[in-house]
This record gives structure tokens, C-alpha cells and sequence, in this order.
């Protein structure tokens, strides 16, 4: 007779659940602000305003303020503007034409490694500068390299060209990064379709959070950020919102649901309420502001006299992984 012998086996089994917990959201703002040759009591309503602005979920105060066409001394202007809770990166300006790049930071969220400062030539006198940032306080652990960039403007193939050029260059400044580093690209790219071959290139390596449909025509007016404008006056440009100059790409690591991220459906033209195509952004009323009419049409009159184009705003997510136990 075979004796069958019974193990009693105790196996304590332990769950793990991982959640994610947003902690210390934050917002991207990048402005070309025409060299603040404007109206600067209209631009201070511009800036405060994008703080406030709840227009595509929860307002969130602004950590990283990007500028184009900032001449050599503008920056301290700003810098009155976005107030003194934001420190100034490293700031540079060659004699670039078009301006060069100011960024600004909030004071409590980040600091700059100003060794890892540097500045790109993409063609027509122009750099774009990119910046290293890690958080700090509730931030720790972010490390956030951030491109700003003014492209070649205007038609042509010679243009494209070196808008093209300018691209090849941020990317392979990029490609120098460590794999899978958060990297924001901003700016005044004056791409007018998707056919760019410097919008291509960019698209290849980076994330458009408004996808790669084309954006021409009214169907997609809410997507233009230039030019709020239909009055020519002090250089600045009036042919209505009808382009898409202005962009944030991001790359594929913050927006892979971990760590830093973007947060769907936050990336938006500032004050762009779709119902604007080809004509100035104060013309008749504007509903940006779902509801509050008067509201929104304070901030398109304050965006008509601040610049020739109008902030993208894009928000952005600390996501913690939490591991919790049981027995």
C-alpha cells in the first residue's frame, strides 16, 4: 500500500496596488510678445490671466513662462510682468534678429542648472536656447529640459529651408539628452501646414498634442494662434487668427503615464474660442470662457493690444506611484 503524504502548504499572498496620484500639477505658457512693443498694461492682463485661466479644466498657477522676440532689455520688463515669486533663466541675445528668448520660472517649484544652458543657431541670426530645470519642494524629482525657439517667418522655399535647418538643429541638441528625458520645445515655429518639412521633422521624434491633421480653414480655427489683430499699427501683424505659428511639442516621455505628463485635453491657444477664423479675436463677442461673456471678451480685448499672437497653454501632471500592501 503507497502511502499518500499531504503537504499542507501556507502561501500568504500580498497584493500590491499602484496608484496614481497627481501631486503639483503644472503650466507651460510660451508667448511670442513682439519685442513688448505693445500695449504692457494689456500684456500684464495676458500673463496674470493665464494663471487664472480655467477655460480647458482647473486653472493652474503658470511654472514655466516661455517668450520669443524678446530684445535686450524686455527681459527685465517681463520679468515686472510675471512678478517676483519667478526667477529668470539664464538670458542671452547675440544682436539675434526677431529677438532672442526669455524664460521664466516659478522660484519655489524649480532651479536652473545654468551649466546646462546653451544656445542653437537656426539660421536667419536667430538661437533658440535651451534650458535645464529640476524641481525642487513638491517638484522634486523633475528634471525638465526646455526648448524656446523664434523660426525663419514668412513663405517661400528659401524660408522653409531654414526652418528646416533650424529644426535639425534643436533635434540633434536633443539627441544629445539621456534617453527618455522630459523634454518641452516651444515657440514661434511660423509653420503654415503640416506639409512643413521642418514640422515633419519635428513631429518624427516629437509629440503635437493636437495630433498631425491640418490645421487650415475654419474647421480648425482653434487652433491659430496669430494674429488677433485686424488693425496694422507699430509693426505689428493684422491678418486675423488664421495661422497655427505657435507650438509645444513634448516628448513621448511626458505623455506616457508616468512620471511627468501632459494632461489630456489642457493644450490650448489662450483666449481662442473657435468662432474667430480670418477676423480679429475681439470682433463681436467671444465665449472662451464658457458662460461669462464679459469675462471673455476682457481677455480677447487685452489679447488684441498685448501682441500679434496669443499664449499656448499646456498643463501637466506629477504622477507618483504608490505601492500599498495587504496580507
Amino acid at each position: 500500500m503507497k502511502h499518500m503524504k499531504t503537504r499542507l502548504v501556507v502561501v500568504a499572498l500580498v497584493f500590491l496596488f499602484v496608484s496614481s496620484i497627481a501631486e503639483g500639477d503644472i503650466r507651460v505658457v510660451s508667448y511670442n510678445t513682439h519685442y513688448c512693443s505693445a500695449d504692457m498694461e494689456a500684456m500684464n492682463v495676458v500673463i496674470d490671466g493665464a494663471s487664472l485661466d480655467d477655460s480647458h479644466g482647473e486653472s493652474i498657477p503658470v511654472s514655466i513662462f516661455m517668450f520669443q522676440e524678446v530684445k535686450s532689455g524686455a527681459q527685465k520688463t517681463l520679468h515686472g510682468l510675471v512678478g517676483e515669486t519667478y526667477s529668470m533663466a539664464t538670458y542671452t541675445n547675440a544682436g539675434e534678429s526677431g529677438g532672442a528668448q526669455a524664460m521664466f520660472f516659478e522660484s519655489t517649484q524649480f532651479e536652473e542648472k545654468e551649466d546646462d544652458h546653451e544656445d542653437i543657431f537656426t539660421g536667419a541670426t536667430r538661437n533658440a536656447d535651451r534650458w535645464h530645470l529640476v524641481g525642487i519642494g513638491k517638484q522634486e524629482g523633475i528634471d525638465l529640459w526646455v526648448y524656446s525657439a523664434h523660426l525663419k517667418a514668412s513663405k517661400g522655399n528659401e524660408n522653409k529651408l531654414q526652418r528646416e535647418a533650424g529644426a535639425k538643429a534643436i533635434l540633434e541638441d536633443i539627441a544629445t539628452l539621456k534617453k527618455d528625458s522630459h523634454v518641452i520645445v516651444a515657440g514661434d515655429m511660423n509653420f503654415y501646414t503640416i506639409k512643413e518639412p521642418a514640422y515633419i521633422l519635428f513631429t518624427a521624434s516629437l509629440v503635437d498634442p493636437l495630433g498631425t491633421d491640418e490645421w487650415a480653414g475654419t474647421d480648425d480655427a482653434s487652433k491659430h494662434t496669430q494674429s488677433p489683430r485686424k488693425i496694422r499699427k507699430g509693426g505689428l501683424a493684422s491678418g486675423g487668427m488664421d495661422d497655427r505659428f505657435d507650438f509645444q511639442f513634448i516628448s513621448s516621455s511626458l505623455d506616457d503615464g508616468k512620471g511627468l505628463d501632459i494632461i489630456e485635453g489642457s493644450y490650448h491657444a489662450m483666449g481662442n474660442d473657435g468662432t474667430h477664423y480670418d477676423i480679429a479675436i475681439n470682433d463681436g463677442d467671444n465665449s472662451c470662457f464658457d458662460g461669462d461673456t464679459d469675462r471673455s471678451n476682457l481677455l480677447a480685448q487685452a489679447l488684441h493690444d498685448a501682441s500679434d499672437h496669443i499664449p499656448v497653454v499646456v498643463d501637466f501632471e506629477v504622477i507618483v506611484e504608490e505601492e500599498v500592501s495587504e496580507e
